[in-house]
């Protein structure tokens, strides 16, 4: 990467990304700033929600995550991979047209 090239996850390592409890994030995404604020609770159970805004206006809300889950950030499919109570959400990319049974790529 070059100085100054901007990547659009720069929090994200390896295709995963860790959203930390309570703290902001934000992407850049078609000339749009997004808000993304991860939080993790303990009751019932333990699980996620992840609150997305734009330009300061609520966009996006993912409750009730647990490890599984699949959504969509900024175009871009993501799968939670862990939920740590009160420390972070684990998510990982998630390569659209990809065949885990067979392992052909649409066009093959």
């Amino acid at each position: 990467m070059s100085d100054g090239e901007k990547v659009k996850y720069p929090f994200a390592f390896d295709g995963r990304w860790a959203l930390r409890h309570q703290i902001p994030y934000t992407v850049e995404h078609d000339g749009l700033t997004y808000q993304i604020l991860a939080t993790v609770f303990a009751e019932p159970s333990v699980h996620g929600r992840i609150r997305i805004g734009c330009e300061g206006r609520p966009f996006a809300e993912f409750d009730r995550l647990v490890p599984g889950d699949e959504l969509e950030i900024t175009g871009d499919g993501w799968r939670v991979v862990a939920v740590d109570f009160r420390t972070r959400i684990v998510l990982e990319r998630v390569i659209s047209g990809y065949k885990e049974e067979t392992g052909v790529q649409p066009g093959d």
